[in-house]
């Protein structure tokens, strides 16, 4: 059977993970470290508020309840520090079952271009990818390495491929590697769209997680770059969910909002394809946003893990506390052998960053993959789990290291220029 363009969809991470680790038995009580599956505890009120189950026998409105509106609008305000009138929740929000399946729809509605592009970082979250080759563009994988800051290079990308671009997709902060895009960046991309016609695609589900020295200043949003009286035709959409920020992923709820006309074009869209939300889980997901005292002790325990990791790691592997985000992306030279030496030596699973990105070929024709060197390790389990997971980790990377040829040729001199 020719199953057409999703020919060229990069298979799943974590099909290729099983298939890696299913060669050799696990040398100890199984730990992942793969997932990025928040393990603390969900809100107590918002899983009492679940028990009610009135509503299950309508059809939902896809623009959302009201009070669950209001409460993504009032989260936004306190967050972003947006006047009340910067976005109008009646318009301008719009519930999603998670924002997987919001960042993949939103790129149906880009413009369409001949020979169209969708720009993605590299690497990346492979829905992105699906969503681009969905939408009959090509897929142009722009490298977030450490040379680039872990995001992409603005200034790298030619004339012709803007022209090209239909989106462009962007996580703040990064997922893998825990970037955060700054108000400048952000600006920039935006003036990049508008000038270009494109729309932005804005990850920010991992925008309340940050280190402690970013209390004062946690990572912006796209909307923060947009004065009021410029957001009819600001071409962007952001997108946020309860997964990270309160650890319900099980529940799948999520916002997005933008710009009006196209939140329009969205509803539009989303009134016809998108699936609806369930009244009981909006109701639940409400008082979830409209309560920031939990996320405060949410944020608060992955920087107590952030802290062990740094005692452990020290300076070892590349180790840094990244600005955001929940995952550690630590230098290990060969991502795939390390990741079989870990499991067969100490039974934990980390996730090989070779899986999470797009080869490219460099000048000299010889190819590189941006993620091939590190290993993308989640802190989203216990404090205990997670302080003796690490531990062993170390100890399996260092045993590794020291029987493992050095870093590849094209890494090393990345690492270099990018150090300079």
């Amino acid at each position: 059977m020719d199953l057409g363009r999703f020919t060229a969809l990069p298979p799943s991470p974590f099909f290729r993970l099983r298939q890696i680790l299913a060669q050799a038995e696990p040398g100890g009580p199984e730990i992942s470290l793969s997932l990025g599956e928040p393990s603390h505890p969900a809100p107590e009120f918002v899983l009492k508020a679940l028990m009610d189950t009135n509503g299950y026998s309508n059809y939902p409105a896809i623009a959302g309840l009201p009070e669950f509106r209001s409460a993504a609008h009032g989260w936004l305000k306190r967050r972003f520090k947006i006047s009340d009138t910067h976005i109008n929740p009646d318009t301008q929000i719009l519930p999603l079952n998670g924002t997987r399946e919001g960042l993949f729809l939103a790129a149906q509605i880009a413009p369409q271009k001949e020979n169209g592009l969708v720009l993605i970082p590299n690497p990346f979250y492979q829905v992105y990818a699906a969503a681009a080759l969905a939408s009959n563009a090509e897929p142009m994988y722009m490298r977030a390495s450490i040379e680039t800051n872990f995001l992409p290079d603005l200034d790298a990308i030619s004339e012709d491929q803007y022209q090209r671009c239909q989106c462009f997709f962007l996580c703040s902060p990064a997922n893998p590697q825990g970037a955060v895009a700054e108000k400048q960046y952000l600006t920039k991309l935006l003036a990049k769209a508008r000038h270009y016609n494109f729309i932005v695609l804005l990850d920010e589900c991992y925008s309340e997680i940050f280190d402690r020295k970013l209390e004062a200043s946690p990572p912006p949003s796209m909307l923060e770059c947009v004065p009021e009286n410029e957001m009819d035709d600001a071409p962007f959409i952001v997108f946020h969910s309860l997964s990270k920020r309160s650890n319900l992923s099980g529940l799948r709820s999520g916002f997005c909002t933008g710009g009006k006309t196209i939140m329009n074009r969205f509803l539009a869209l989303r009134q016809i394809a998108g699936p609806q939300c369930p009244t009981p889980a909006q109701r639940a997901a409400a008082l979830a946003w409209g309560d920031d005292e939990h996320v405060a002790d949410n944020r608060a325990l992955y920087q107590q893990k952030f802290d062990i990791a740094e005692a452990i790691f020290g300076n070892d592997f590349g180790f840094y506390r990244p600005a955001g985000g929940f995952f550690l992306w630590l230098n290990v030279g060969d991502s795939v052998g390390a990741t079989k030496h870990i499991w067969s030596s100490s039974g934990i699973k980390v996730l090989p960053g070779a899986f999470l990105a797009r080869d490219e070929t460099l000048e000299d024709r010889t190819s590189y993959n941006p993620a091939d060197a590190y290993i993308r390790v989640a802190l989203v389990n216990p404090i205990e789990q997670t302080d003796a997971a690490l531990r062993k980790l170390h100890d399996s990377l260092s045993s590794y290291a020291a029987k493992s040829p050095k870093p590849s040729r094209a890494t090393t001199q990345l690492e270099t220029r990018a150090s300079q």
